[in-house]
């Protein structure tokens, strides 16, 4: 990762187009990939039980949303971040319980003063959610190009915001279903693709593999690329 992602502190969003399709595993593996700009994850899905436990890091001390005391006074970056858990170094936020409406926005800035924050974001539209997605410079949706699959992934995206005004773009898993073909159908651009072998991998007891390690190191270029060269990415839309 260069540095110029750290200086920005860009947010990325990542989400399942339905259920099973990877995507706090993804979260967390992107975050990684970035850990050396200072990278961190913050858990906001309150119903997945907390990105801790699929970490392996749940027993780790350190404070979860719920030890946040957010009485909307500003939070200090290095602190806080200094204060979490962490996965193979990337201070990790849990959702032990649904986040603070009011509460996100200003964690999320403290973290991102630190580099790129990576949200690991539910699936139904909540205002949680929509107060993250409100500060998100990307947003990553993983589909698997299955028919069932797609077609639920179609229901999230259409509860998105305006995509002319947020880019969202999709990481497709290989399927039944040609990639071309999923790709038209969910009508926003291929970040990346994975094969059908990569599948949600218990992180508690592996490191992040390395197949889905480039992939993630891959996205994190292009997002590079748009922030040093917005408007080749333009053109090629």
């Amino acid at each position: 990762m260069g540095r110029s992602l750290c200086r920005v502190g860009i947010r990325i969003g990542v989400l399942g187009g339905s259920g099973g399709a990877g995507a706090s595993t993804f979260a967390a593996v992107l975050a990684w990939a970035a850990r050396f700009a200072g990278a961190s994850l913050v858990d906001l899905d309150g119903s997945g039980g907390g990105i801790d436990v699929l970490l392996g890091i749940e027993r780790v001390p350190g404070p979860r949303w719920s030890d946040l005391r957010l009485d909307g006074g500003r939070l200090e970056s290095g602190l806080l971040l200094g204060a979490l858990p962490r996965w193979y170094g990337v201070p990790v936020l849990a959702a032990d319980r649904s986040p603070p409406e009011r509460g996100v926005p200003g964690v999320v800035a403290a973290a991102a003063q630190a580099g790129p924050v990576v949200l690991n974001l539910p699936r139904a539209p909540d205002p949680v959610r929509a107060a993250a997605l409100d500060g998100c410079d990307l947003v990553v949706l993983l589909a698997a190009a299955r028919v069932p699959a797609l077609a639920a992934a179609r229901a999230v995206l259409a509860g998105l915001p305006d995509p002319s005004a947020q880019a969202i773009g999709v990481l497709l898993r290989a399927g039944d279903v040609p990639l071309a073909d999923a790709a038209a159908l969910l009508g926003r651009p291929v970040l990346g693709c994975l094969s059908a072998g990569h599948r949600p991998v218990e992180l508690a007891v592996r490191r992040p593999p390395r197949a889905l390690a480039r992939v993630a190191s891959g996205l994190l270029d292009g997002v590079q690329l748009h922030l040093t060269r917005p408007e080749e990415m333009e053109t090629d839309r």
